[in-house]
């Protein structure tokens, strides 16, 4: 069963919630790195590009964060303006797409190592981003404000450090993995990771700015953000690995729904297909979830994460 979704009229949900609350310091003058990829375009709002989704855990570019290929490229301009990327114990690259191609007919370049945003990886690494709190906001693209003198949009990102909990979908393969009571630290091996495709729907291990269990290595202790406080069952949907909240809806049925989370009576309350509303037309699963993806039983999973930065 194919939905059609109205053009303008499909609402935006981000794989992040807060539960309880704690502090949110301001940093006044971060802002997002320029050779950062497109991750969504706002289509709320003329396809803005947004580059970090909330529930990110994101660093601040420095000396030790520097680009193996090109370093003065990713270091001098983008550390002197307090740029903030995806947290990763370890190197990454990041990958440019469609998105990134189109926005180079509006001269808008993301990938400085090239003289166009071509798709892609890119040819310079990220490496060894410390976190300094999760993304509490989209972010959008620095670059706009660059680009045209009239355009207004708060670009500062709201990054949280410590004394909440949160609640993300389960979106990665590392996520899927960890269980009530594990330390988590942002994802990474230490070495080279996998190529960043930044995108929420992307089921990576090793992806920038998502969580894993920590596993004690004293290499990565200054890479832990908390610890995981529970655990639960969104849905089920089949036996397809690595599907999507957002890409089965419409095309199977959701099962299981979690009772104690009452999703079960969400799914009575009517809304139009397609649009994105959390209800019926989500089949009973909260829009916020739609990035989380299913391990092989088929099951999509929600983490309560204490943030102790």
């Amino acid at each position: 069963m194919a939905i059609r979704t109205g053009r303008g009229y499909g609402k935006i949900h981000h794989p992040y919630q807060e539960l309880y609350e704690g502090v949110r310091p301001s940093i006044q003058g971060l802002r997002a790195a320029n050779f950062l990829p497109v991750a969504m375009l706002d289509k709320l709002h003329d396809d803005d590009p947004i580059v970090l989704l909330p529930g990110t855990f994101v660093g601040r570019l420095n000396t030790a964060a520097s680009a193996v290929s090109t370093a003065s490229t990713y270091t001098n301009a983008e550390e002197a303006a307090r740029a903030v990327v995806p947290a990763c114990w370890g190197d990454y690259t990041v990958t440019y797409g469609t998105h990134d191609t189109d926005f180079v007919t509006d001269a808008i370049d993301s990938d400085p190592t090239a003289s166009g945003a071509t798709a892609g990886a890119s040819t310079a690494t990220v490496s060894d981003v410390k976190p300094i709190g999760v993304l509490t906001a989209p972010v959008y693209s620095n670059l706009l404000k660059t680009k045209y003198t009239n355009y207004s949009r708060d670009l500062m990102p709201s990054v949280l450090m410590g004394n909440y909990s949160i609640v993300i979908p389960a979106v990665t393969v590392n996520e899927r993995a960890i269980e009530p009571g594990d330390i988590v630290r942002v994802d990474g091996n230490g070495g080279t990771a996998a190529t960043w495709i930044p995108t929420a729907n992307s089921p990576l291990a090793n992806s920038p700015g998502r969580l894993v269990a920590w596993d004690g290595n004293t290499g990565s202790a200054g890479y832990v953000v908390g610890r995981c406080v529970d655990k639960y069952r969104v849905g089920t949907i089949g036996s397809t690995l690595n599907a999507t909240v957002k890409g089965q809806i419409g095309t199977a049925t959701v099962t299981n729904q979690n009772t104690d989370q009452q999703f079960n009576t969400l799914k009575k309350v009517q809304t139009v297909p397609g649009l994105g509303l959390s209800g019926s037309g989500t089949q009973g699963i909260p829009a916020m979830f739609e990035h989380a993806t299913t391990d092989g039983n088929g099951d999509f999973f929600a983490l309560v994460i204490k943030v102790d930065l």
